[in-house]
């Protein structure tokens, strides 16, 4: 199969879509899987639970980015103390060939981007009404509700804060290769390449023909995606910009970078997909990584999500006469 590239599919929603989103992504299930990822974009009816105040970053780190190899296709990130390196000058980044060429430019151990992640942080505001979308309740929405309160409640937002051209989101999977959702508040483009997780065995196997043996999971890699193209691995490109959604299906992995500054929030859900498709049994035993560092691990009990009570989920939350979706445009 040779490799595809092009974006993923946009869909448009409405408030009803908005406000039955976990519905309204299980209808478009299909083409989450086969594309690993589709955008949302809202339409003017949509209201959201947003604070005007920002929430100002604490704890930044500073990625040190190294080339692994001499074709320059892939890189090690690692995480650095960001003191005295917030003010140094880099180049625009208005596009991926300038973000690529930044890197390709540049030396063997090089390019220094900021990133501010506060877990447990957000700028929605807990919905009062159901008209106004909040990020809070996707996880409790979600099949994730069969597994109690006391473990819906510890998934929360996440709020990202990119400062300065060329913040990178090395190559990752969702937290316990859950779905994700993406909210972008605020800032420059986010620009993504999504490889859907059919992909998964083959680029293990390619990472292994290059004698890379860093985890692909856990925001340790940057990958060219020349090296897609090269060994034929299917995957799709993907801009997020301001007010839009992206969702990320079950054991995709992704990596981004964004043009400048900006501000994005993201939450873990599933949907019964994440059983039946078998990512809820993944783990991370074998990983050397130090997962402590991305997220803290939620224990959960895959025996209560039994075939009878996913499909009693499946016809009472899921199957929704949704009018939301107004268009899909495949890249």
């Amino acid at each position: 199969m040779s490799s595809i590239s092009m974006d993923a599919p946009i869909v448009k929603i409405n408030s009803f879509g908005l406000q039955n989103i976990i519905s309204f992504i299980y209808t478009h299930e299909g083409i989450l899987k086969e594309f690993g990822a589709i955008k949302i974009q809202l339409s003017s009816d949509c209201t959201l639970a947003l604070k005007k105040r920002k929430i100002s970053p604490t704890c930044t780190t500073t990625q040190k980015i190294t080339k692994l190899n001499d074709d320059e296709s892939i890189y090690s990130v690692d995480k650095v103390e960001a003191q005295n390196l917030c003010n140094e000058q880099r180049s625009p980044i208005t596009d991926e060939k300038t973000f690529w060429s930044s890197l390709s430019n540049s030396d063997h151990i090089f390019y220094l981007s900021n990133v501010s992640i506060l877990p447990n942080q957000t700028l929605f505001y807990k919905k009062q009404h159901r008209k106004y979308f909040a990020i809070h309740s996707i996880p409790r929405q979600s099949l994730l509700k069969l597994a109690g309160s006391k473990i819906v409640n510890q998934f929360v937002p996440c709020l990202t804060r990119t400062h300065g051209p060329g913040a990178v989101f090395p190559l990752s999977s969702a937290q316990q290769h859950l779905s994700l959702l993406v909210y972008h508040h605020q800032g420059s483009p986010r620009h993504w390449y999504i490889i859907p997780a059919y992909e998964r065995d083959a680029l293990t196997k390619i990472l292994q023909r290059e004698n890379s043996s860093i985890c692909f999971e856990h925001q340790k890699l940057l990958i060219n995606p020349l090296l897609f193209d090269n060994y034929h691995i299917r995957y799709h490109r993907l801009v997020q910009c301001q007010n839009e959604f992206v969702v990320l299906s079950a054991g995709a992995l992704t990596q981004s970078f964004t043009e400048d500054a900006s501000w994005n929030e993201s939450i873990p859900f599933a949907l019964p997909s994440w059983i039946e498709d078998g990512h809820a049994y993944y783990s991370d035993s074998t990983c050397q990584c130090c997962i402590n560092n991305f997220y803290e691990p939620i224990t959960i009990d895959i025996t209560l999500f039994t075939h009878e009570l996913i499909q009693k989920y499946i016809d009472k939350y899921l199957n929704i006469d949704n009018d939301g979706n107004t268009s899909i445009n495949k890249g």
